[in-house]
């Protein structure tokens, strides 16, 4: 399974739901039952074959096995943001580093909103799923947040655009994105 894709595969058999002992708390850190999963290659595996159903449980689907988890937020944390200029498109991007996963996503600043307890949050993964971002990362991003003086809202200026930032919680996918 492509890292980058959120749908399971369509052709794959579903399985049945196993019990897993793994849980994810607000920070991102993984956990087996109480022990911290720290091996960083697990731990990639996992989000590589994460998916979401429709009822918001985040499940690992893995050789024709899903295993559900206990997700206290959500598994997907931006640990760090950066502001470059794309080489084949020459617009300026802002690429997201999710915690222990290795390549960088571009961000998508009109999926940008604010979550409970202030917190910033972002779709990732064709905009399937969502992203929270850590102290640090909410700390570079907000360098690059404006207000509107007429209107107090917040906003992201990219390339000449304004990407308002919404301070609502998003329903979750109608949709099982697992198939």
């Amino acid at each position: 399974m492509d890292s980058k894709e959120f749908l399971a595969d369509s052709e794959k058999p579903p399985g049945r739901m196993l019990s897993s002992g793994i849980s994810v708390d607000r920070e991102g850190d993984w956990y087996y039952q109480e022990d911290k999963i720290i091996r960083e290659d697990i731990l990639e595996l996992f989000l590589s074959n994460l998916c979401l159903t429709s009822d918001g449980t985040f499940v690992i689907e893995w050789r024709g096995q899903r295993c559900a988890l206990e997700v206290i937020d959500t598994p997907f944390i931006v640990s760090r943001v950066d502001r470059i200029r794309s080489k084949e498109t020459k617009h300026e991007e802002i690429l997201i580093q999710l915690k222990h996963l290795p390549d960088p996503e571009v961000l998508d600043p009109s999926t940008l909103h604010v979550g409970e307890d202030n917190v910033p949050y972002c779709f990732i993964r064709n905009e399937q799923v969502r992203a929270r971002f850590s102290r640090p990362a909410y700390y570079q991003l907000a360098e690059w947040i404006e207000c509107d003086p007429d209107t107090g809202t917040f906003y992201l200026e990219l390339n000449g655009n304004r990407h308002p930032i919404t301070i609502a919680e998003p329903l979750p996918p109608e949709d099982d994105v697992c198939q």
